[in-house]
C-alpha cells in the first residue's frame, strides 16, 4: 500500500529545500526526493549573488523584476539575520533560519571600463535602482579597486553574495529525515477527462497520484495529497510522464561558465600585497563580487569569488561572456575569458592563471518570446505543482506562490494522529530497510574530474 502524505516535492534545488523548511514550519506532512546531490545542477553553479535588480536595469525593463527582486532580498535579510533579531518583510508563510549560512561579501560592486560609454551605462543603471547605489572614490575603493586606472568608476551595490554550499547546508540538515535520495523516480497519475467539472477536481478524492521510489535499500510507493516539482531542467521527464509537458512547458538559456585559479596557490596578484585572511582561506586571487558593464544590456561579466575545498580562492565568471560562449569550445572560451580580463581589469597581472569551464542550462517556465521570465513561474493542473524559481534571488517568491496555489486547492495540513509531533512522524519512518538522505553537490572547481589548463 502507497505511503500517504500531503506533499512530495521532487528536487532538492534551491526552490525545493526552500518550499519543504517551509511546508514543515506550517506544520504540512511532507518529504522530498533527489535523485543526485542537493543543489546538482543550476544551485550549485549559482554565483550566490542576491540580485536586487542591476542586471534588470540594464535592460531598460527593470520594473516588474526589480520589484520582485527587491521584496525577494527582503525576505532573504530577513532568514539570514539572527533569530533574535525583528524581522521587517510581512510576505508568506514562516520562513527558514538561514543565519548560519556563510555570506562571501555584503555587497557586490558594479564597475566600468575606462570610456564615456561604459561610464554612461553604469550611471543610468544607478539611477534606474531603487536600492541606493553608492559611487565609491578612489581612497575609499577596496581592493582589486584600489590600483584602478583614472576612468574606473566603481559603485557599491546591496547584493549581499553566499557561500552555495553553505546555503545547502543550512537548509538541509534540520529536516534531513524528510529527505530521501533515489535512483529512480516513477509517477504514476489518473488524470480527470477534459470537461471534469470543478468538484471533480478536488484532489482530496480517492484517485491516486502514486510517485514509485527506487532507493539503495528497497522500492517505496508514496501518494501524496499534491505533487510539487522543483527539479529545475529535471521537471520536464517528471512533467512528461504525467503527460502534462505540453501543458506546463518549460525552456533552457544555457550558459557556458569559466573558473579561474592560480597553478601556484598563495601566488598574489601584481601589484596587490598578499593579504591576512581567515576562516582557512589561503591567499592568492583577491576577493571579488563584481559586475562589469558596457555600453550592453547584460553585464559584461560578473565575477564571485568561492572557496574551493582547499581553502582556496577562485573565480567564477559568468555574465554575458558566459551567454555568447555557449557557442565557444572550452579552449575558445578560455581563451575569450583571459582576453576580456585582460580588457576589464588590465591593471591586474594575471598571466600565472589556469582556467576550466562548465556548461548549465537555466531552466525556467517558458515564457512567450524565450526572455528570462521576471519573476518565479509556477504552474499548478489538478494536483500537481511546478515550479521554476528563474533566480536564486527569487526562491522564497516561488515558495509564496505554491502555497497560493496550495490554498486554493484546498490542502491544509491534515490533523497528526500524534498530537506531540511537530511536524508528524513520517509514515514511512518504520520502514524495513532505511531511507538514506541525498548528500550536498560538490561544486564543478573542486570536482576530481575537472580539466584545468
Amino acid at each position: 500500500m502507497p505511503h500517504s502524505l500531503d506533499c512530495l516535492i521532487l528536487g532538492g534545488g534551491i526552490a525545493g529545500l526552500w518550499t519543504l523548511r517551509t511546508l514543515l514550519a506550517e506544520g504540512y506532512d511532507a518529504a522530498l526526493v533527489e535523485t543526485n546531490a542537493l543543489g546538482s545542477r543550476q544551485t550549485i553553479a549559482s554565483q550566490g549573488i542576491l540580485h536586487a535588480g542591476t542586471k534588470y536595469a540594464l535592460t531598460g525593463h527593470a520594473a516588474q523584476a526589480s520589484k520582485a527582486a527587491s521584496e525577494a532580498a527582503a525576505i532573504w535579510r530577513d532568514c539570514l539575520q539572527s533569530p533574535s533579531e525583528p524581522r521587517t518583510s510581512v510576505r508568506g508563510p514562516a520562513l527558514p533560519d538561514l543565519s548560519t549560512t556563510k555570506i562571501l561579501s555584503p555587497h557586490t560592486h558594479l564597475f566600468t571600463t575606462p570610456g564615456l560609454p561604459s561610464r554612461l551605462t553604469a550611471l543610468a543603471a544607478s539611477k534606474a535602482l531603487a536600492i541606493g547605489p553608492k559611487k565609491l572614490s578612489p581612497p575609499n575603493r577596496p581592493p582589486p579597486f584600489t590600483a584602478a586606472p583614472p576612468g574606473v568608476d566603481l559603485y557599491q551595490l546591496d547584493e549581499p553574495v553566499l557561500d552555495i554550499p553553505s546555503l545547502l547546508e543550512t537548509l538541509a540538515v534540520p529536516v534531513r529525515d524528510r529527505l530521501i535520495h533515489a535512483n529512480d523516480v516513477e509517477l504514476s497519475w489518473d488524470r480527470l477527462p477534459a470537461g471534469a467539472s470543478p468538484s471533480e477536481k478536488c484532489p482530496n478524492r480517492t484517485r491516486k497520484t502514486i510517485a514509485i521510489i527506487t532507493t539503495d535499500s528497497g522500492t517505496l510507493a508514496l501518494h501524496p495529497r499534491v505533487l510539487i516539482c522543483t527539479a529545475g531542467s529535471g521537471n520536464e521527464a517528471l512533467l512528461a510522464q504525467l503527460g502534462l509537458a505540453a501543458d506546463i512547458p518549460m525552456q533552457r538559456r544555457p550558459l557556458h561558465m569559466t573558473v579561474a585559479r592560480f597553478s601556484e596557490p598563495g601566488v598574489s596578484v601584481s601589484p596587490l600585497p598578499p593579504r591576512p585572511t581567515g576562516g582557512g582561506e589561503s591567499g592568492g586571487l583577491p576577493l571579488l563580487y563584481a559586475h562589469c558593464i558596457s555600453l550592453s544590456d547584460k553585464p559584461r561579466a560578473t565575477i564571485t569569488t568561492p572557496i574551493d575545498a582547499l581553502g582556496r580562492r577562485v573565480w567564477l565568471i559568468g555574465g554575458q561572456l558566459a551567454e555568447t560562449g555557449t557557442a565557444r569550445s572550452p579552449h575558445d572560451q578560455i581563451a575569450a575569458t583571459k582576453a576580456e580580463l585582460t580588457k576589464i581589469l588590465p591593471w591586474l597581472d594575471l598571466s600565472r592563471l589556469e582556467f576550466t569551464t562548465f556548461r548549465i542550462d537555466r531552466a525556467e517556465g517558458a515564457h512567450p518570446d524565450s526572455r528570462r521570465p521576471d519573476t518565479p513561474v509556477v504552474r499548478c493542473e489538478e494536483s500537481v505543482i511546478a515550479c521554476w524559481p528563474t533566480k536564486l534571488v527569487l526562491a522564497p517568491l516561488a515558495t509564496a506562490e505554491i502555497f497560493t496555489h496550495l490554498r486554493a486547492l484546498g490542502i491544509t495540513p491534515l490533523p497528526s494522529k500524534d498530537p506531540e509531533a511537530s511536524p508528524p512522524a513520517l509514515p514511512f519512518a518504520h520502514l524495513p530497510f532505511a531511507i538514506s538522505p541525498p548528500g550536498l553537490a560538490t561544486p564543478p572547481w573542486d570536482r576530481e574530474d575537472t580539466p584545468w589548463t
